[in-house]
């Protein structure tokens, strides 16, 4: 009964570890993206900025953004983000 204790220790440990490790690399990914200029800040972000994101190799930062200023679920800002890479 202690080993399955240990085991399941173990996988929510490395579980939590997968977790903090992506949070921090998404962090300083934005952080260095911001630093080079071609992320706006949250509070700076406008909808041109995201047009331009969009158009951009950057969509996925231009969804999240969308998300984070417009406070909208991810399908709606996905399908927005889409609508405004064919214009």
């Amino acid at each position: 009964m202690e080993q399955s204790w240990i085991g399941l220790l173990i996988v929510i440990s490395m579980v939590l570890l997968f977790m903090i490790i992506s949070i921090l690399t998404s962090t300083i990914r934005e952080n260095r993206l911001q630093k080079a200029g071609i992320l706006p800040t949250v509070n700076n972000t406008t909808d041109d900025d995201i047009k331009r994101l969009a158009n951009s190799p950057y969509r996925i930062w231009a969804i999240k953004r969308y998300r984070q200023v417009h406070n909208v679920s991810l399908k709606e800002a996905k399908k927005k983000i889409d609508s405004l890479k064919k214009s």
